[in-house]
C-alpha cells in the first residue's frame, strides 16, 4: 500500500487522494467548486491529468462514513459527474458500500472503491512518479561512489599522508549509504538489487517500513542526508583542483 495506516479524518482521506493523484502528475485540489450544467458544485476532490494523453478530468468523492455508502449517494454523484463532463468518477468509501449501490453505478463512468482500492488503482504509477522525484539526487549520491571520479578521488588520494585514513573514511560513507546507492538508475537495472523492495523492508536497523510513502520518504531523506557527507568529505580533504593531485 501507498500508506499502511487508515485516514485519521474525512480531510484526511480527501487529502490523501488529493496527493495520491499529485504524485502520480495530476493536477489536483481538495474541495474545488466546479461547474456543471446545474451550476457550480464543490466536490472534495478534483484531479486533471495532463500526464497522460489524451488528457482526463476525475472527481472524487470521500466517505469516512462508518456505514456503508447507499445507492442515493450513488445516483446523486453519477449526475455530478455527467454534468460537469468528467471523465472518471471515484467514490472512496471507508465502509464499504450497499449491494443497491454497485447496481447504480453500472454502465455509468463511476467507480466504486475502498480506501485499499483506491490506492491500488494508482499504486504502481505513484511508485514510478516517486521514484522519478527521487532520481536526479539518487544520481548525484552515487556519483560519489566512483573511487576514480572526480571529486571524490582527489579528496581521497590528494595528499599520501593520512590517505588510509580518508579511505577508511570514504568506506565508512560508502556502507553508511549504501542502500540509497543501490536505488539509482543503473543498479535499479539489476533484478537482485530492483527498487523499491517488497514490503515490508527491513532498512537495517534504522527502521520497518510497511507501506511505500514512509518508505519513499526514508530514501529521500536519507539521500540528502549523504549528499551532504559526501560534499562534506570532499569539501574537508580536497587539495587541488579535480584530476590534479599533490604530492
Amino acid at each position: 500500500m501507498i500508506y499502511a495506516n487508515e485516514p485519521s479524518s474525512w480531510q484526511d482521506l480527501q487529502q490523501k487522494v488529493c496527493d495520491i493523484l499529485a504524485v502520480c502528475g495530476c493536477e489536483s485540489a481538495v474541495e474545488k467548486t466546479i461547474a456543471t450544467v446545474r451550476g457550480d458544485v464543490s466536490v472534495d476532490v478534483y484531479a486533471a491529468d495532463h500526464a497522460i494523453k489524451p488528457s482526463l478530468t476525475y472527481i472524487c468523492e470521500c466517505k469516512y462514513w462508518s456505514t456503508p455508502v447507499t445507492k442515493t449517494i450513488v445516483h446523486s454523484f453519477r449526475t455530478v459527474v455527467a454534468d460537469s463532463g468528467a471523465h472518471l468518477g471515484y467514490i472512496i468509501s471507508r465502509s464499504g458500500f450497499q449491494s443497491g449501490a454497485f447496481a447504480a453505478a453500472q454502465n455509468s463512468n463511476l467507480k466504486l472503491v475502498t480506501w485499499a482500492e483506491f490506492q491500488r488503482v494508482f499504486l504502481d504509477r505513484w511508485k514510478e512518479a516517486r521514484y522519478e522525484q527521487l532520481r536526479p539526487g539518487l544520481e548525484d549520491l552515487f556519483e560519489f561512489y566512483d573511487y576514480f571520479c572526480a571529486p571524490i578521488g582527489n579528496a581521497i588520494n590528494g595528499k599520501k599522508d593520512g590517505r588510509e585514513e580518508r579511505l577508511a573514511e570514504f568506506e565508512g560513507l560508502i556502507r553508511k549509504y549504501s542502500l540509497q546507492a543501490a536505488a539509482n538508475p543503473w543498479n535499479r537495472m539489476m533484478a537482485e538489487q530492483r527498487f523499491p523492495p517488497s514490503l515490508p523492508f527491513e532498512a537495517g536497523e534504522a527502521a520497518t517500513f510497511a507501506d511505500y510513502s514512509s518508505l519513499f520518504d526514508w530514501y529521500e531523506q536519507e539521500t540528502i542526508a549523504g549528499l551532504v557527507e559526501f560534499n562534506a568529505f570532499v569539501s574537508k580533504y580536497q587539495t587541488a583542483p579535480a584530476g590534479q593531485f599533490d604530492a
